[in-house]
């Protein structure tokens, strides 16, 4: 797909949950990126549990994790917008995949957009982009993008190239649905900033089964103040009513 290039530059931070290199997930997230480069100016950060998946270990604190494992969490935790996919295992996602995102600040993604995308060896896993991915990033109160990408091992060359023109077609459909929110939401390259502290706070204190209780958000900035829209809402029905 070909598109009108933006001044501003996004910053995607893509993760892999595949542990295996060559990997057909990392391969499927490379073509999203690539779709979406050309349509519009990224920067991106690519996190491969293939390459890291070894350091999560039994860490149960975030302050346990490697400083390059906390690197790649505040990485996350600043990005304008995530693509994120998995393989399917067990009819879920990989759970060394799940065990980043239990280290994953709980309200440092708020209003973030999220490309969802899988594969999987047959499409009846396919579902694991709602049954699985989609409730996960609503804990985080992200923003997951409405088409998602499934892939299975058919759409796939022996080298884990992407050979399927449906598969080609359904990715160019993702992206071109996500650029109008990737282009509105996010604080393009604000966040990183704005993110810091609870990034900071999180590395010493975020384990996987103690939540950190935070009175504010970090909504994107592009997002109208919440309690201004909600007294306009109330205001409008009273005036009808």
């Amino acid at each position: 797909m070909s598109s009108k290039k933006n001044s501003e530059v996004l910053n995607i931070v893509a993760v892999s949950g595949g542990l295996n290199t060559p990997s057909k997930t990392e391969s499927l997230i490379q073509n999203i990126l690539d779709e979406l480069a050309d349509a519009t100016n990224i920067k991106v950060h690519f996190i491969k549990l293939s390459q890291i998946g070894h350091l999560l270990g039994g860490a149960i604190y975030r302050h346990q994790l490697p400083q390059s494992v906390q690197d790649d969490l505040a990485k996350i935790e600043a990005a304008d917008a995530l693509i994120v996919g998995t393989p399917v295992y067990r009819a879920s996602f990989t759970g060394l995949f799940k065990h980043l995102f239990d280290f994953v600040e709980q309200t440092a993604l708020v209003d973030v957009p999220v490309l969802l995308a899988a594969s999987g060896g047959s499409e009846r896993h396919a579902l694991v982009l709602e049954h699985q991915l989609r409730p996960l990033f609503s804990f985080f109160q992200a923003q997951t993008l409405p088409i998602g990408v499934y892939a299975t091992d058919k759409d796939f060359t022996p080298e884990y190239t992407v050979k399927s023109e449906e598969l080609k077609a359904r990715i160019t459909l993702a992206v071109a649905r996500a650029l109008p929110i990737l282009e509105w939401a996010p604080a393009k390259g604000l966040r990183e900033e704005q993110s810091k502290k609870k990034s900071e706070q999180a590395n010493e204190n975020l384990g996987i089964n103690k939540q950190i209780e935070q009175d504010e958000v970090l909504p994107s900035i592009s997002v109208p103040d919440l309690n201004a829209a909600e007294s306009r809402i109330h205001k409008k029905k009273k005036s009808v009513a």
